[in-house]
């Protein structure tokens, strides 16, 4: 999550990086768990490589991309030939669960290499040993890596490495401050500027000769403008607010960017309550030779005010015929609107569909049409869209009922998409004119994976007890079934994220997802819950009332899961468990400690216990105390006096989204007020979203393992 993001929505210095795993529950017997299929293993099906990061070369008909597979992350390249054929081989040749991440791959100018950036953490937070090396930590550095000998070449530590789009030059930050180097020389990386803030946003001008960023002030951010000869900046109209989404016209005689009100006054009280409207966002448009910028157009008051931006993508987009396409909620939905530049006081034209949300989007070869994944007419799946920028009615561009999203076209006009069902992994994939996928192998090479005993979740809908309707995805095992069966929630994370009737785009719910899978397969009904908070289903759902520390509304979302399953008549209701991740965590204790009563086992991954000690603005000089007690009070700290359900608790404690002390407060609060031991499962020198694909694996077989022993009869 970007900073701006985070200031403009306070309440992600929580709660938006969470995803936890959960199961609760007392000791209970009953009929064993039927219909198991033992040849579906966790192991199986973590075996599947996930693919990230696809990036379309500016020159050819090539993509490239990063697939982790077993814990080895290594950079792919696919093309599609002449004869119709998709071939992929493998440029870097990482092997065995390293610890060593791969993330931000770029395109060198002409295609001949690629840039990364190598080691350290996805979450932040500096250096990591996930292996407790004697080595020690593992720090992030840039590396470039030649697409005809496989040289790879290191600029020595550093992040967010941008490629000029004109000549061997790469800029990048370190430290803080933006360096520059050169791809095809050998002396080392130099310091391009000093500046008072931490830079962020790299973004070269068409030409190569300039490069805007974004300068993070304590609670403002501002828009800079280099220029590479002189090494001079040019500040474009800074105010006290914060600035995002840097795009450069096509002459590169403008930026554009978006400009969001700070929020520090405010910070306390916006953490906690629905923030559906509030000071608009407003986009600018500057001349960099002067550096005067004009405010091109500002939100309408009202619902949707607040920026949003999209999850997978840029969020600002410029086009051939001058006009700026970027996201908007005015109608209570993320979708995509187009600004006319050309006609000064134009109004936006929405491009994509109301009732449904965009998740990535790109502008073809052209510059005319916008390729977006969205969740229209398929609420809880993603496919592709394309629309003239200018307007029209959007015409669906991939058929079937996968799943599409992170769309790029290469410099012929080929358009490639990462593409999954509910049984078949993410793989890279070719869109063909008429809308059928050809996947690619992830890695080169054919994995053997157990896709034909996967089951189709099914989507259900259900309401709370406050009458909002929730979706779910219901995996249900195969089999003669000759009793009631047990069951399982799952919670994501997030969470402003959303679950799908098939494997996830993002890596830590790809791996949630094949956990459900894995459930599903020993006989468990699984229900997973996109609870309140979370994405595809339009603004008002994504921020509830008296949501996360301002009321835990979200624990009405665990009440109606339950009641939903209990209704099935299929479900032994005294089998029914709980887990999750991060946000899933937090469901997860709140289950626990509001409902003991409807759960028989938990499993809490890396969850918040208490808001009030988890938030530092609650506990401030200045603090409303009230304000911190109803933060309590939504937690599962808050009534943790009605724990008395079995607990498994799992945390890296290297987390740099959850602090590790949740836990320790957790288990203290439940030694004290509680006859609950918990057990634990503590990965020294883990973060977050585990980097070694041993604690994944650690991970699922300790919480199946607790799961059977509370929802499966003693000695089956």
């Amino acid at each position: 999550m970007t900073q701006s993001h985070s200031l403009a929505r306070a309440r992600s210095s929580g709660a938006a990086f969470l995803s936890l795993c959960l199961l609760v529950g007392t000791f209970v017997g009953g009929a064993p768990v039927e219909a198991a299929d033992r040849s579906v293993t966790i192991e199986n099906l973590l075996s599947a490589p996930f693919p990230y990061g696809l990036m379309a070369a500016p020159k050819g008909e090539q993509v490239a991309w990063i697939a982790n597979h077993l814990g080895a992350r290594n950079i792919y390249l696919g093309q599609a030939g002449s004869d119709a054929k998709l071939t992929v081989r493998a440029l870097t040749r990482q092997e065995g669960d390293t610890g060593i991440e791969l993330s931000d791959l770029q395109w060198s100018h002409d295609a001949s290499m690629l840039v990364f950036a190598r080691g350290g953490s996805l979450e932040g937070g500096g250096p990591v040993n996930p292996l407790s090396a004697a080595a020690g930590p593992i720090a992030m550095e840039i590396a470039s890596v030649r697409l005809d000998t496989g040289e790879i070449r290191s600029f020595g530590p550093g992040n967010g490495a941008v490629p000029s789009p004109a000549n061997d030059d790469v800029v990048f930050v370190r430290g803080g401050q933006i360096w520059i180097a050169n791809l095809a020389r050998t002396d080392e990386a130099t310091q391009l500027i000093q500046d008072a803030g931490g830079a962020s946003e790299l973004s070269w001008s068409p030409d190569g000769k300039r490069l805007a960023f974004i300068s993070n002030r304590k609670d403002y951010s501002v828009v800079g403008v280099v220029d590479i000869a002189s090494r001079n900046i040019q500040w474009m109209s800074p105010g006290v607010d914060v600035d995002y989404s840097l795009r450069w016209s096509r002459d590169g005689k403008r930026l554009a960017w978006i400009r969001m009100p700070s929020m520090a006054e405010s910070f306390l009280t916006d953490a906690f309550f629905a923030k559906r409207e509030g000071e608009s966002f407003s986009v600018w448009v500057g001349e960099v030779a002067t550096g005067v910028g004009t405010k091109v157009w500002a939100a309408d008051a009202g619902p949707g005010s607040l920026f949003q931006p999209i999850e997978g993508s840029t969020s600002l987009l410029w086009s051939a015929d001058n006009r700026l396409l970027f996201p908007w909620e005015s109608t209570g939905w993320l979708r995509i609107y187009s600004l006319d530049l050309s006609q000064k006081g134009s109004r936006p034209v929405a491009l994509s569909q109301d009732g449904a949300e965009v998740f990535a989007m790109t502008l073809d070869r052209s510059g005319r049409d916008v390729i977006y994944s969205s969740n229209a007419e398929d609420d809880d799946r993603r496919h592709l869209w394309r629309v003239p920028v200018k307007g029209g009615k959007p015409q669906r561009a991939s058929k079937g009922e996968g799943i599409e999203d992170f769309p790029v076209l290469t410099e012929k006009g080929a358009l490639f998409a990462m593409h999954s069902t509910a049984r078949n992994p993410m793989a890279p994939a070719l869109v063909r004119a008429d809308g059928a996928l050809q996947t690619m192998p992830a890695t080169g090479a054919s994995v053997t994976f157990p896709n034909d005993r996967l089951v189709v979740p099914q989507r259900v809908v259900f309401e709370s007890p406050d009458g909002l309707s929730v979706h779910g995805q219901l995996f249900q095992p195969t089999g003669k079934k000759n009793s009631k069966q047990p069951a399982v929630l799952f919670f994501h994370g997030g969470p402003q994220r959303q679950m799908l009737l098939g494997w996830h785009p993002m890596g830590a719910y790809t791996h949630m997802y094949a956990m459900n899978q894995f459930l599903a397969a020993q006989g468990y009904v699984v229900l997973s819950v996109n609870f309140r908070g979370g994405t595809g289903y339009g603004l008002n759902f994504r921020e509830p009332d008296e949501f996360a520390a301002g009321g835990g509304s979200e624990a009405r979302d665990i009440a109606g899961a339950v009641a939903y399953l209990k209704s099935r008549g299929d479900i032994d209701a005294a089998r029914i468990g709980v887990y999750g991740m991060s946000y899933g965590g937090v469901m997860t204790s709140l289950a626990l400690a509001r409902y003991p009563q409807d759960f028989a086992v938990g499993v809490d991954m890396a969850g918040v216990h208490n808001w009030k000690s988890f938030l530092p603005e609650l506990t401030a000089p200045g603090a409303s105390a009230a304000v911190a007690e109803v933060a309590l009070q939504s937690s599962a700290m808050g009534s943790i006096k009605n724990w008395r359900t079995p607990v498994l608790l799992i945390h890296g404690d290297d987390d740099r989204a959850v602090v590790f002390s949740q836990t320790v407060e957790l288990v203290r609060g439940l030694r004290k007020e509680t006859s609950v031991e918990p057990e634990l499962l503590v990965i020294p020198n883990e973060v977050h979203d585990f980097i070694l694909h041993r604690s994944w694996r650690r991970v699922f077989e300790a919480t199946h393992e607790f799961i059977e022993r509370y929802l499966q009869q003693s000695g089956t």
